[in-house]
């Protein structure tokens, strides 16, 4: 048994030694001059970043495709630490990394940030650098560059923020939104044409007993949006709007919850106006809530809401004037007008082809009543209300799940609204003193409503409105020659 100990461990040290031996003998492959290193870009760039704020992370990848081990000998940014970009190699950050080890077929991550410092330019400019690789006596370099914005910035994160009383503001420079600013009573706030206002998550426009003055032009419109400019979200719904946060105590403690409001939150206010306008990708595009009877809380003219993953215009109890609106691809509903109210609406579109998942609510829908906290029906009317030369529609047309227009009222035959030469999808009849001249079930003519185009294509008579309103101008400014909708027929889908 010693002896087969003895001649065992023998013959394993010989095996050993033998291994050692051939591996020693084995040659390893040395990297030629010509040998290097390959990059997923040569050139990393940021869309419009606005100074002062962070932009997303983007990664560089470098690859050794060789069948050695390259030897890096720096990385590093060319700006060194008065550069506007951040880097991280493998999860290091830094601006300079020095003397490591790149093996056969693996690669390497590099996480690229920047921050755009403030000057004095109103237009868009660039900011530049370079990430600098030396290896195997070769110097390469990856071209950093990321378009600049100044911007007015208004409010701050998780607050409200009162403006100034009579704040106007104006459009040489975009206005970045944080959190909620509030129009406080008797004051107002003026937007000039060609206004860019961008906006955080969860902030919006609280309009509290003020106004709101939005004063867009054609070719000129104020635009509201989220502030993620990158390609990625320039369709994505939901990136803006008012949200507040509240508790409730129970046993276990405060359960926190998230109240969402319109983007632009109109609250028992008269007098606010919305012209040649364009609302997109927020969460619920404007609210309207209870006011008196001093006017109209809101006219909206000339405006586009689209994109919204809620509702595009709600309003409870709300006085709402609107003429050439285009409400359009809301997660939701175009319209949800409820609780009763007045709504004069003219030559509106309210066209709903979502395609962004399962949809739950009709294009348009009006109602005059609420279920109180015992569970008691109490009715508010809709009062000289009327919706002339009007398009609710949308894909849901074709199902059978409920129509496009949607009318839930209490108390039907004292309320006073009237719907007037206008193209709907509607379940109910239409033969009642509420309804005059209507088309129901036959589709508009849409250019192309998932690319959101809803002038019209086809001169057909259904789309032919009544003589309302002689001489009003579409949403192109075309004379309507009474038609259906914001836009006239022009033939042209362009």
């Amino acid at each position: 048994m010693k002896v087969f100990y003895s001649l065992g461990v023998s013959i394993i040290l010989g095996i050993i030694l033998l291994g050692g031996s051939m591996t020693s003998c084995k040659k390893q492959k040395e990297i030629s001059p010509d040998d290097r290193l390959t990059y997923s870009t040569d050139t990393v760039f940021f869309d419009t970043v606005f100074t002062s704020v962070g932009s997303v992370t983007q990664v560089c990848k470098i690859y050794n495709r060789h069948d050695a081990t390259m030897h890096i000998d720096q990385i590093q940014l060319q700006g060194g630490q008065t550069s506007m970009y951040r880097i991280a190699v493998d999860g290091d950050n830094g601006t300079r990394f020095e003397n490591f080890d790149l093996f056969p077929g693996d690669s390497l991550y590099l996480f690229i940030e920047v921050t755009v410092d403030p000057n004095d330019e109103t237009f868009p400019f660039i900011a530049e650098d370079k990430i600098e690789v030396s290896y195997n006596g070769t110097h390469e370099s990856i071209y950093l560059a990321a378009w600049g914005q100044n911007a007015y910035f208004h409010g701050g994160p998780d607050a409200i923020t009162t403006l100034d009383c009579h704040e106007v503001w104006n459009n040489d420079k975009p206005h970045v939104v944080y959190g909620i600013i509030e129009i406080e009573p008797n004051c107002d706030l003026t937007i000039n044409a060609g206004c860019k206002v961008y906006l955080h998550k969860g902030a919006g426009i609280l309009v509290n007993e003020g106004k709101l003055f939005v004063q867009g032009q054609k070719g000129s419109e104020v635009v509201f949006q989220g502030d993620r400019l990158e390609s990625e979200y320039q369709d994505t719904p939901g990136q803006w709007g008012i949200e507040l946060d509240f508790q409730i105590g129970s046993n276990q403690g405060p359960d926190i919850y998230t109240l969402t409001r319109g983007g632009i939150w109109i609250y028992k206010s008269t007098g606010s106006v919305i012209d040649y306008a364009i609302i997109k990708n927020g969460n619920t595009g404007i609210q309207v809530d209870t006011t008196g009877t001093n006017g109209f809380a809101l006219t909206l003219t000339n405006t586009k809401i689209n994109n919204m993953a809620g509702v595009g215009l709600w309003g409870q109890g709300a006085h709402i004037q609107a003429v050439n609106l285009l409400s359009t691809n809301c997660g939701e509903g175009c319209a949800y007008l409820s609780i009763g109210g007045k709504y004069v609406m003219d030559n509106c579109t309210f066209a709903n082809y979502w395609d962004g998942g399962v949809r739950t609510a009709p294009a348009f829908a009006l109602n005059n009543y609420y279920k109180d906290i015992n569970q008691n029906i109490q009715v508010r009317p809709i009062y000289q209300s009327r919706f002339q030369n009007c398009i609710m529609y949308g894909n849901n047309a074709t199902l059978t799940d409920f129509g496009e227009l949607v009318v839930d009222l209490a108390d039907v035959d004292n309320q006073d609204y009237l719907f007037s030469y206008c193209l709907i999808d509607y379940e109910e009849s239409t033969n009642d003193l509420h309804w005059d001249n209507i088309i129901n079930h036959q589709a508009p003519f849409f250019c192309d409503v998932y690319e959101n185009n809803f002038h019209i294509s086809s001169n057909s008579s259904r789309m032919l409105g009544g003589p309302f309103n002689s001489g009003i101008l579409d949403l192109d400014q075309q004379e309507t020659g009474f038609w259906k909708g914001c836009y006239d027929y022009t033939g042209n889908c362009q």
